[in-house]
């Protein structure tokens, strides 16, 4: 991500991306599940509620954020328990996650680890590909891609695949 492409995101996702390149640096670089093609980028983050919504690429995982405005308070005890969200496609479970730093949000994982991707472009790709279609509602999308894909609605593992809206 260039100087300007950070400078032009929301304080609490730049926050985010800082941190994220920081976990990778120190935890993350010496781990098999490492893309060293890959670096830490904020795709299409936006407000949505009280929540800033978009996609995290990192070289180990690809997961959609809600990240809340304003910092929530950390709870451990949260970390990996399950949440329902609604979205514009359908609902679709969430896991907590966070740390002293960022606070807690809620994010989906798209891909992990990240091997698939050989370039950061072809990660860019995806990612905004994906938000696309959390964020199509179910009427938006046309008869001909309806009846190969699965509905907006339809399980996880469809979504994960590739298989709603996109």
């Amino acid at each position: 991500m260039t100087d300007q492409e950070q400078s032009n995101l929301a304080p609490r996702v730049a926050e985010m991306v800082e941190r994220f390149d920081k976990i990778g640096e120190l935890n993350m670089r010496d781990l098999p599940v490492y893309n060293e093609n890959l670096k830490v980028e904020a795709i299409g983050f936006h407000s949505y509620g009280d929540n800033y919504l978009g996609v995290l690429i990192t070289p180990w995982f690809m997961n959609v954020i809600l990240l809340p405005q304003d910092k929530a308070t950390m709870d451990y005890t949260l970390v990996a328990s399950p949440t329902d969200e609604t979205l514009p496609a359908g609902t679709w479970q969430f896991m907590f996650g966070g740390d002293d730093v960022m606070g807690l949000y809620k994010s989906l994982s798209l891909h992990s680890p990240m091997f698939a991707f050989n370039t950061q472009e072809l990660a860019r790709v995806e990612a905004k590909r994906r938000l696309n279609s959390l964020l199509t509602p179910p009427a938006a999308v046309t008869e001909d891609v309806t009846q190969q894909q699965a509905p907006a609605n339809g399980s996880r593992r469809a979504f994960l695949r590739g298989q709603v809206n996109g």
